[in-house]
């Protein structure tokens, strides 16, 4: 091998040993849980009732009377709104007649088809005769499940006359008049469920799965913190915002009604070194450890200058804490007295 060519791995050498014989350097360590900043995520969230139904018509007719108002609280089943009924009542006295018709079509088939099967055995009825008065019967029975069919349609927009509460609930709006004619989809009541509230945030895709590991999350509404807890999150983000929906249950008194505004905080147990610890070693940029009496250079991929940064690093790694700046990878280093 050529001299020169030897003088690049000599100088390796020689480096490697000045920093095996190095005079170690005093620095102060301090674990990496105790150094960690708390991670903090925060996202725009709103509460939310578990239920908002505008309740519309679902046939055309007159509003005849209205048994709630604004402000009021229903149960569960409460009639809410009546409808004008009596055209549709009308269908249904039409259909019953119809089903009432139809059942007396296929008695009286049947009963011609049982006078055929007593004549056949005296060759006083042909088997086409009977074929036909069978088809007859199938027929008639065809008939008697349409008109009942008519029927269960007349009785169900007579019972859409009738408007109910789902829920409890309150009315928070009413747009419905007596006199005036509703159409279907036309929205007659606005009702808010009572049970307890939700939260809804759009957390940022980049930070939505550290919510899940959160220690601590609280939802802010007028400077007042409420504590809560995560139900769901949804596992895809939306293209536009880049934001995934996430909702969560109050743990204590809940936020002001639906429709409230605030902030969703966070923290998390994977936290973030402060910016002081950062270096630049070979142009990356990192923080330095100490392992066996010797400082090694840990490289932070995703830091940047004055910010703080994650390492990889199990909880209890000694961090070197101060001192570092003078620092190179593989000298030896001593702890200074009181230092962790």
């Amino acid at each position: 091998m050529p001299p020169l060519a030897l003088l690049p791995v000599g100088l390796i050498l020689c480096s490697l040993a000045l920093a095996q014989t190095a005079t170690p350097v005093e620095v102060g360590v301090q674990p990496l849980r105790e150094v960690a900043l708390p991670d903090r995520g925060t996202a725009p969230a709103s509460v939310i009732a578990p239920n908002d139904s505008r309740i519309a018509a679902e046939v055309t007719a007159r509003v005849a009377r209205v048994h709630a108002e604004v402000g009021g609280t229903v149960k569960t089943g409460q009639l809410l709104l009546e409808l004008d009924a009596a055209d549709y009542r009308l269908a249904l006295a039409q259909a019953d007649a119809q089903v009432t018709a139809a059942r007396a079509r296929v008695a009286l088939a049947e009963q011609r088809l049982q006078q055929a099967l007593t004549l056949i055995k005296k060759r006083f009825v042909s088997d086409d005769a009977v074929l036909e008065l069978k088809t007859g019967v199938q027929a008639a029975e065809a008939d008697l499940d349409v008109a009942q069919a008519q029927q269960a349609v007349a009785a169900r927009n007579v019972e859409k006359c009738r408007i109910v509460a789902p829920f409890i609930g309150v009315v928070l709006e009413r747009q419905a008049q007596v006199g005036a004619t509703a159409a279907p989809g036309t929205i007659l009541l606005r009702l808010v469920d009572l049970a307890a509230p939700e939260i809804e945030a759009q957390v940022q895709a980049t930070q939505a799965d550290e919510l899940p590991h959160a220690t601590e999350i609280v939802f802010e509404n007028q400077g007042k913190p409420y504590p809560a807890r995560l139900l769901r999150l949804s596992p895809v983000v939306d293209a536009a915002a880049r934001t995934r929906v996430a909702r969560l249950a109050f743990t204590g008194r809940a936020a002001p009604p639906a429709g409230s505004s605030g902030t969703l905080r966070w923290l998390t147990p994977d936290g973030l070194l402060p910016p002081d610890l950062l270096v630049k070693r070979d142009q990356k940029l990192g923080a330095f450890v100490v392992e066996s009496g010797r400082a090694r250079f840990v490289p932070a991929p995703t830091a940047q200058e004055g910010r703080p940064f994650a390492v990889a690093l199990p909880p209890e790694t000694s961090m070197v804490v101060r001192g570092q700046q003078g620092l190179n990878n593989g000298q030896p280093v001593t702890v200074a007295n009181g230092a962790r």
